[in-house]
């Protein structure tokens, strides 16, 4: 009896030592978070339910925690909602992931869910988990036009810009009121500054061939697309006036 009674009891503490060998104190988790590159060139993580331009890459990183003697299964989700509707842009398996959204506007928003699957390497342990969705937008397009510039050097309104917001293709051109072609460019080749949501296209600095033009009305021609399927083609008077209304007087 009393041997029988010490093999069970040798028995329980080799059964403990080994659920204590297999059986660990933490299970895998994922804080997923997504970064883009503003337009300073820093990296810049989105904001739940922030609001952006498009087009927008952006790089999703589910930041796993606990995953010592774990297999880690990834699967990111991501959804459009449109008008109520969702629907799957794509599905991807990796730790991290990039997708470039181009669809904007006040009825398009976008969420990101990662779920995992994880299983222990040596013990028979295994479960699923989740993390916090991400949800943003893209910003609906615009186009503003200016109807004058002083490109006299003084530092103020120097250069003629073209106010935008959204857009996924930009297109101009100039002409004096002859109809000759005083300088074009799209939104591979123009300079760009940003200022608040917006996004100011530099478009000419008065001059053509290398001397400043006369003080008169020009003319502009601009062709673009918007985040939100908008094609625009606007076309405006633009005045140059480098000279003061004092100046002119004398």
């Amino acid at each position: 009896m009393k041997r029988y009674i010490a093999l069970v009891l040798s028995f329980l503490v080799v059964l403990c030592s080994v659920r204590g060998q297999v059986t660990p104190d933490w299970y895998p988790s994922v804080s997923p978070v997504g970064m883009f590159v503003n337009y300073d060139g820093d990296e810049e993580e989105i904001e739940a339910g922030g609001s952006y331009d498009a087009p927008l890459t952006v790089t999703f990183m589910a930041n796993p925690t606990d995953t010592a003697e774990y297999e880690v299964l990834y699967e990111w989700g991501i959804y459009q909602v449109k008008n109520g509707a969702e629907r799957l842009l794509a599905m991807r398996n990796e730790e991290n992931t990039s997708f470039s959204f181009t669809e904007g506007g006040t009825d398009v928003t976008y969420r990101i869910t990662l779920e995992i699957t994880y299983r222990h390497r040596t013990a028979p342990i295994e479960g699923e988990g989740e993390g916090e969705a991400i949800t943003f937008s893209l910003r609906g397009s615009s186009i503003h036009l200016y109807n004058a510039f002083s490109p006299n050097g003084d530092g103020t309104n120097d250069l003629f810009r073209v106010k935008t917001q959204s857009l996924l293709s930009f297109r101009m051109k100039i002409f004096n009121r002859w109809g000759q072609e005083i300088v074009s460019g799209d939104h591979h080749t123009l300079s760009t500054i940003h200022e608040g949501d917006y996004t100011y296209y530099i478009c000419w600095d008065g001059t053509y061939h290398g001397r400043h033009v006369e003080d008169g009305v020009y003319f502009i021609l601009v062709e673009a697309e918007g985040s939100d399927g908008i094609k625009y083609v606007r076309r405006a008077d633009i005045n140059v006036l480098t000279r003061s209304r004092k100046e002119e007087k004398e």
